[in-house]
C-alpha cells in the first residue's frame, strides 16, 4: 500500500482540546515510519474549517477543493483536500 485516506470525527464536547491533532500526528507517524506509506491524504467540508486547521497543524498541505464531491449529515458538500508525502514528513 502506497497511500491512505484518513477520516476522523470527534464529539463536540472534546473540540479545541488538541485531542484530534495529537491522535492524527501519531497516525501519520505510524503510517510513515512503521507501515512505510508514501502519501496520506484527508479532506473536510469547507463549512468545518477547524478540521482543516487540524490537517494543517499536522503538516498536511492544501491541494484543492472538489465541488459537490461529498455528502454528510448536512447534505451534498464540497471537499477540501489536504495531503502530506513521506518526503515532507522526513524533511
Amino acid at each position: 500500500m502506497e497511500a491512505a485516506t484518513i477520516g476522523y470525527c470527534l464529539g463536540y464536547n472534546w473540540w479545541h482540546k488538541g485531542i484530534m491533532s495529537e491522535a492524527f500526528r501519531e497516525i501519520i507517524r505510524f503510517l510513515f515510519e512503521d507501515v512505510g506509506l508514501n502519501r496520506i491524504e484527508a479532506y473536510h467540508d469547507p463549512r468545518n474549517p477547524h478540521s482543516g486547521d487540524v490537517m494543517k497543524k499536522c503538516g498536511l498541505l492544501y491541494e484543492g477543493t472538489t465541488r459537490q464531491a461529498g455528502k454528510n449529515m448536512q447534505g451534498i458538500c464540497d471537499n477540501v483536500h489536504y495531503a502530506i508525502l513521506k518526503e515532507d514528513y522526513f524533511a
